[in-house]
């Protein structure tokens, strides 16, 4: 059974997570297509699965393939997930396949999913996650680095329209702002 876009159960209701990727979670912008993919791909088939590995948080991670086809690789190149750093013997092909997603702006990398531009201009806040703390900060227009920040809606970031809805959420002011 598929339970997101990265993770499946096999017959002995073993979770195993596709590795050297992230996939949004079903909640987050094109989480939903991605497990509806990862469904579609590997659901009652026979799977192949190598360089299986625990990763830090006890996960089983590995390679998956069906009829030799890399499902990591398609998962990545299709838009469906984003590529990790990872140390693979197919990291230079899933570092390519994220860049001809990236270029082509596939899946996560569309302008729904990644976004510079507010799509309603009165609401100009950008809630970003840094990636090494998780840690939820919003950069308002006035803000140093403002036009660096992307707003990358499949990993949980957000527009908002004021400081007080950012604040509810979650988020708090980025040291960028003074």
């Amino acid at each position: 059974s598929v339970i997101d876009g990265d993770s499946f159960k096999i017959a002995n209701d073993q979770t195993i997570r596709l590795a050297s990727l992230d996939a949004p979670g079903t909640e987050y912008c094109f989480g939903k297509e991605s497990a509806a993919v990862l469904n579609k791909k590997i659901l009652g088939k026979k799977v192949i699965i190598s360089d299986i590995k625990t990763d830090r948080y006890g996960r089983v991670m590995a390679m998956v393939y069906v009829n030799g086809i890399s499902v990591n690789e398609y998962m990545i190149k299709n838009g469906f997930a984003l590529h990790l750093w990872d140390t693979s013997t197919l990291k230079k092909e899933l570092s390519a396949a994220n860049d001809f997603a990236r270029e082509n702006r596939l899946g996560i990398f569309s302008p729904e999913c990644y976004q510079t531009e507010p799509p309603n201009p009165k609401c100009a806040i950008k809630g970003s996650i840094i990636q090494t703390t998780k840690k939820k900060e919003y950069t308002m227009p006035t803000c140093d680095r403002y036009a660096l920040t992307v707003i990358e809606k499949y990993k949980g970031e957000d527009w908002f329209c004021s400081e007080a809805e950012a604040k509810k959420a979650g988020f708090v002011k980025s040291p960028n702002c003074k």
